[in-house]
């Protein structure tokens, strides 16, 4: 016995001597005063972002989060940084009898004397504090996960019991909260993983599932190559895509908590996901470089996270529950996806213009099937508008792509990342392909006319309602199944939304569109205000309109205003966490329409557009609104 006694007391010697001389059990208990400046030295000493965290935090609330912070980082420390497994778990063993010392008022350690305070005005059980010491005992001889459940059930004791500490500390601690905040601090647990693969696996620890590593051929000697094959990438996708999944679950619990602690849970939750964009930024190879925040990076997050403590609107939210979605991703398509959305949010952030400020209001998985369409558009377009081309070669193009596109839908392989990325949206969404294959069709009405000198027109306004209602109706009616709505009215709200937009479009390009040889004014309003289809296509450029010209572009925007009800309308009738996206776009349109109108309708002399701070306003300015919406429901 006294042999098993002196070898216990060797190991902790020995492990004790690793660690800060600060982190020994003193022979004596520190004050209640010096065991609080104790932890809070360490808290904001050892961890810049908890750190940052707690300045917002009021200072009784501030000491119960440094005295958990303090018993967290010293028992990861004492199963981390010592590199003996015997050892650490001498010294775990020696915190756990300290832990039982604090619940009995006996305890030594400063993190134990603040800790016993916390306790008490907190009544938070020894669980939370024992489960964590479990887990780092695990890591001493556990280096391997099965599967993803078996990870998870780690996560259970390693991760989720330091949020259950704070909804204690906070006295917000119930079993929503406690269900929403394991959700966030397992996926911050697996975002770590995943940026210290390379690390972990130096220290002989694989976080990798490895049911998951088989599945996307990676093996031991992937990783000690330190060279990311296209499996692991693929793996790595894999998993950073369930991750996001268990941020957005989490989510919902910031609009749960107080404004203090939301802050806190927003700062963490955007730091985590950002890691995981940094990972997607370096194309999931993490074993040449482990990604990181900048320093700019993480200003940003916080001055985010103060933003959304001053204006709770900005928040992001998250949906209580994981929705049901489509069958996972076939394996050989699992990087290749996530690729492919990328690609269609590239597009368009640059080409989208006035779309895409409205894109960045939508919760993830909503704004990359949103990116996805419009790139689907793009492409079409693009075929459309080839002026190189003859009008009959565009037409065959045309036909031959959609013909691809068919194909694709119909469950083809593909390299084209758009193709790839709408057919998973239209899925996951339920759009049928007939409304794209509409969309298609309203492209194509632009290559109707048989001789390529004829000029395109409509002689009619229904006439020119079809060719709207194809090009740009269909997309709010594709945009609204993204959205998600319930009653029925909707589809006609946002069909003739989408005739406000096309006709604020058409009315912004009437020289433009001239200058391509088109006139989508109807030919039956330029005759009734005594306009000539020549003196719209062949005029001198910049020349300001005529008086009747004026009043033949106010007529369009009377009309144009009237439909723009049809979008007030609509706004409430979508989904909630989709309605900032429509209220931005719809403002942004209608701003248009309104400098158009201001002034005087003089489309020639200079293209209209939406200055960038106005339309940034209008950005802020939409989730206020739908803020305020939220609180008088």
């Amino acid at each position: 016995m006294a042999t098993l006694q002196s070898d216990e007391e060797g190991l902790l010697e020995r492990g004790w001597a690793a660690l800060p001389a600060s982190y020994r059990i003193p022979d004596v208990a520190p004050t209640l005063a010096e065991a609080r400046l104790y932890c809070r030295r360490l808290a904001e000493s050892h961890y810049e972002n908890f750190h940052v965290a707690s300045w917002f935090l009021s200072k009784a609330v501030r000491r119960h989060f440094h005295a958990i912070y303090a018993y967290c980082r010293i028992a990861d420390d004492l199963g981390d940084e010592v590199g003996n497994p015997a050892q650490s778990l001498a010294l775990l063993g020696a915190w756990g009898r300290e832990l039982d010392a604090c619940y009995e008022g006996q305890a030594r350690h400063p993190v134990f004397v603040a800790l016993r305070e916390t306790i008490q005005a907190c009544s938070i059980p020894k669980q939370p504090f024992a489960d964590l010491l479990t887990a780092f005992r695990q890591d001493q001889s556990v280096t391997r996960y099965a599967s993803m459940p078996d990870l998870l059930a780690y996560c259970r004791c390693s991760a989720n019991p330091v949020g259950r500490l704070v909804l204690y500390a906070s006295g917000q601690a119930d079993e929503e909260r406690f269900r929403l905040s394991d959700a966030t601090c397992s996926a911050l647990q697996l975002a770590n993983f995943w940026q210290d693969v390379r690390a972990d696996f130096a220290r002989g620890r694989i976080y990798l599932p490895q049911d998951d590593m088989r599945r996307f051929g990676v093996s031991e000697e992937t990783l000690a190559g330190g060279v990311a094959t296209s499996g692991f990438r693929a793996l790595l996708g894999h998993e950073v895509a369930f991750t996001h999944g268990l941020f957005e679950e989490g989510l919902a619990l910031i609009g749960k908590v107080d404004r203090d602690l939301a802050l806190d849970l927003d700062l963490f939750n955007r730091g985590g996901r950002e890691i995981l964009r940094a990972i997607e930024r370096r194309d999931y190879d993490v074993l040449a470089v482990r990604p990181t925040l900048a320093k700019g990076t993480k200003r940003a997050l916080v001055l985010r996270a103060v933003g959304a403590r001053a204006l709770p609107f900005l928040r992001p939210r998250g949906r209580a529950a994981r929705k049901a979605g489509p069958p996972p991703v076939a394996v050989p398509e699992a990087l290749a996806l996530a690729r492919a959305y990328a690609a269609c949010e590239v597009i368009a952030k640059r080409q989208a213009k006035n779309f895409y400020y409205a894109f960045v209001a939508l919760p993830p998985p909503r704004r990359h099937a949103i990116c996805a369409i419009y790139a689907f558009m793009r492409q079409a377009d693009d075929v459309a508008d080839d002026e190189s081309l003859s009008r009959e070669e565009r037409r065959r193009r045309l036909g031959n792509w959609l013909e691809a596109w068919h194909e694709v839908r119909r469950g083809a392989a593909t390299a084209d990342p758009v193709f790839l990325a709408v057919r998973d949206a239209t899925e996951r969404f339920a759009i049928s392909g007939e409304l794209l294959d509409e969309l298609v069709a309203g492209v194509a009405m632009d290559l109707n006319p048989a001789a390529d000198d004829a000029p395109e027109t409509y002689a009619t306004f229904a006439d020119l309602y079809r060719y709207c209602y194809r090009v740009a109706s269909v997309v709010g009616l594709v945009c609204i199944r993204i959205f998600g709505y319930q009653d029925r009215t909707a589809e006609k709200l946002a069909e003739e939304t989408g005739i406000a937009f096309q006709l604020t479009n058409i009315l912004r390009d009437v020289a433009e569109d001239a200058g391509h040889n088109r006139v989508y004014l109807p030919l039956e309003d330029l005759k009734a205000h005594s306009v000539s289809l020549d003196s719209l296509l062949h005029r001198e450029p910049g020349t300001p309109p005529t008086a009747n010209e004026r009043a033949l572009l106010a007529d369009i925007g009377r009309r144009a205003e009237g439909y723009y009800h049809s979008a007030r309308l609509l706004l409430p009738l979508i989904d909630r966490e989709s309605r900032p996206a429509m209220w931005v776009l719809a403002s942004i349109y209608h701003h248009l329409l309104e400098r158009i109108r201001r002034a005087d309708y003089d489309v020639f002399s200079r293209r209209a557009s939406v200055p960038l701070v106005k339309k940034l306003g209008i950005l802020v300015v939409g989730h206020t609104r739908i803020a305020l919406a939220r609180l008088s429901a």
